[in-house]
């Protein structure tokens, strides 16, 4: 018997949810019944999510549209992963480091926390803290992922890597993007595309390999309920 089978159970319960980010609570709602649609319930990943800072971009970070992605990325995440934390890295041109701490102590690092309790304002935060915006290259940002996933207690433990990235734009590096795609596709890990705007733009990616999905949301993403997201999302879902 599978250790799916033997846990049908959500990583943290909605009580806890409703006691640290209340706000979320509908979300995480939506969110497990999309899994439970999939009988996916009960299935452990590390979630990262990864996020354009294209300047074409500008607006969905000014409208809410990039806060609203991380907070249902994070809802989902409290079903598969018991520390409530997203793993977030931004792109451009580059994968762009973000500064830790102060001083002496201060440090740069690739992916930052988004933690339940403390995810409210935290993307603008962020971003705000990023300097100007610039193009769209995916490679450097998923280099960082698997980096650290690479390095992490989840990738020790054999828990598959659950990535979603985001973005507005084919990529300027697409042959290199291309190849570093399918150099992963015999790891433990999933890249799950939520392309921004028109999906015929973004046919680069169904060339990719089997370890790569697509959940399109269009140019409003506001506008597409969070149930929808969810059902698109969790296909791509690593079953542990």
């Amino acid at each position: 018997m599978s250790t799916h089978s033997l846990r049908k159970t959500s990583a943290i319960s909605l009580d806890k949810v409703a006691g640290t980010a209340p706000d979320l609570i509908d979300m995480y709602k939506d969110a497990g019944d999309s899994l439970r649609k999939q009988d996916l319930i009960g299935t452990r990943a590390a979630v990262y999510l990864v996020i354009d800072r294209s300047l074409s971009m500008e607006g969905y970070y000014l409208n809410g549209t990039v806060q609203r992605l991380s907070d249902q990325i994070l809802s989902l995440t409290a079903h598969v992963d018991d520390d409530g934390i997203v793993q977030v890295a931004f792109f451009d041109d580059d994968v762009r480091t973000i500064g830790r701490g102060r001083g002496l102590f201060r440090r740069s690092q690739k992916l930052a926390d988004v933690a339940l309790g403390a995810h409210q304002g935290r993307i603008a935060e962020l971003h705000n803290s990023l300097g100007r915006m610039g193009g769209t290259r995916y490679r450097p940002a998923m280099e960082a992922v698997m980096e650290h996933y690479r390095a992490s207690t989840a990738y020790q433990d054999a828990t598959p890597a659950f990535v979603v990235f985001q973005t507005d734009g084919a990529p300027h590096d697409e042959d290199e993007t291309a190849d570093f795609l399918r150099s992963t596709q015999h790891e433990n890990v999933r890249w799950q595309f939520v392309p921004f705007g028109q999906e015929n733009q973004f046919g680069c990616l169904s060339r990719l390999p089997g370890n790569v999905g697509i959940s399109a949301v269009g140019h409003d993403p506001l506008s597409m309920p969070s149930a929808e997201l969810y059902n698109r999302l969790v296909t791509g879902l690593p079953r542990s």
